[in-house]
């Protein structure tokens, strides 16, 4: 196991096999900034990325959701499944937003270093938070004026990983409190029921949202992105 692989902060491309490949995502996200000028970016993992049915890999109802609340604003999709704050540096390093000045941000990373696989042995609350912290630094530095809507990590099974989460949102909380450039949005109480994460909102793996989540999300969203968007045509 390459140490640099496990460190958060340090940028660092394709780790894990997902659904899709990863660097033709990469090279059609290097070709969308090249063509068109977008006031919203949502960054993050599979949580994002499969919201959105750009290559005809989600459901249709996951998609309609997504119209519903984003096709309004010019609106860029930069989920990939299965990545971390590493991968997200990386992207972002290799430009992924180049020429680019978005007028929101919403970034939603860190489950999956929680994630335990072959390739990757999982890291800690603290680890975890200091690559989300990491990424948010690196997007202010490209992009000082921007408004950021960072998410809490989504509630998630099994119960291990769901204490890991709730301490990288602690952390999160306490480090939005100094950072008055970030709306720190939390999902919690939405996605759960009596504390446990609430299946009518989730896919049977209980970690991805399913049209009813994202609809959640989405509602969650709204009145932030009136408020911070013009929206198109108007």
């Amino acid at each position: 196991m390459n140490k640099a692989v496990l460190d958060t902060c340090i940028p660092c491309p394709k780790i894990e096999n997902d659904c899709y490949d990863w660097y033709q995502r990469h090279e059609l996200k290097l070709k969308q900034v090249s063509e068109k000028k977008y006031d919203l970016v949502l960054i993050g993992d599979s949580i994002t990325h499969f919201w959105h049915n750009e290559a005809g890999m989600v459901n249709e109802e996951n998609e309609k959701v997504w119209q519903t609340y984003f096709s309004k604003y010019l609106t860029l999709n930069l989920g990939y499944g299965f990545d971390r704050p590493q991968n997200v540096l990386w992207r972002l390093e290799h430009g992924e937003l180049a020429g680019q000045d978005p007028r929101v941000v919403v970034l939603n990373i860190g489950t999956n270093c929680f994630s335990i696989t072959e390739n990757y042995q999982g890291n800690t609350p603290e680890e975890a938070f200091n690559g989300v912290k990491t990424v948010v630094e690196k997007i202010f530095s490209m992009f000082p004026e921007t408004f950021m809507i960072l998410m809490e990590v989504f509630p998630r099974m099994p119960e291990e990983k769901q204490r890991s989460i709730d301490l990288l949102n602690e952390k999160l909380r306490e480090y939005s409190k100094s950072e008055k450039r970030i709306h720190l949005l939390s999902l919690f109480r939405k996605l759960t029921k009596n504390g446990v994460l609430d299946p009518v909102f989730y896919r049977p793996d209980q970690c991805h949202p399913n049209a009813a989540g994202y609809r959640i999300w989405g509602e969650s969203l709204k009145e932030l992105l009136k408020e911070h968007l013009k929206e198109r045509g108007s």
